[in-house]
Order: structure tokens, then C-alpha cells, then sequence
């Protein structure tokens, strides 16, 4: 659980180096957050497709920013585990957990 919270904090340190695109932005060539999230984390589920539905639509309504979905997914992927998606999901959810936003 300490390698955990080490990791969260690394996470939220670096979390401004990553930007999502402009909103509205997304042009010929470039994957929207579903799309990214889906293929990344290895969504297979229809619960968890659901959890990236709702997820997305946070993001779109402004109360989870981007940055910090897009740096712990990021964190997520680059961990090499079989199966990204748990990693995510409790990252996010303690990150949320945070700013005061419900996730689950």
C-alpha cells in the first residue's frame, strides 16, 4: 500500500506534464479518451465499459480533470501488468477520493 501512495504522488507530481487535447480538438488521426482508455487498460467487460463510460463523462462534464485521468492512465499502462484496468480503477478512485469526486 505504500508503493501504492509513493507511486499516486509521483503520479500527481508529474500529472501537469501530460495534456489532454483542446476540447473539441480531436481531428483525423487522433483517438478520443473512450477510445484510449478502452484499448489501454484491455476493457473487455461490459461492467468496466460501463466504469469508462462514466469515467468519460466526468471528464466531459468538467469534474474530473483530464490531466489527472490521462496521467494515471498513463501510470497504469507503463506498470507492464497482464491486466492494466484494477491499477487504474483504485488509483483513480483515491485521486478522486481527493478532490472530492465520486468515481464508483
Amino acid at each position: 500500500m505504500r508503493s501504492l501512495r509513493l507511486a499516486l504522488a509521483s503520479l500527481l507530481l508529474g500529472a501537469t506534464a501530460f495534456a489532454a487535447p483542446p476540447e473539441g480538438r480531436d481531428g483525423p488521426g487522433t483517438t478520443g479518451l473512450e477510445d484510449r482508455l478502452v484499448a489501454g487498460l484491455q476493457v473487455r467487460r461490459p461492467a468496466d465499459r460501463d466504469y469508462i463510460g462514466r469515467v468519460v463523462g466526468l471528464v466531459e462534464e468538467g469534474r474530473l480533470p483530464p490531466k489527472l485521468v490521462d496521467a494515471t492512465f498513463l501510470w497504469a499502462v507503463r506498470r507492464r501488468q497482464r491486466h492494466p484496468l484494477p491499477a487504474f480503477r483504485e488509483a483513480l478512485r483515491l485521486q478522486a477520493d481527493r478532490l472530492g469526486i465520486a468515481v464508483e
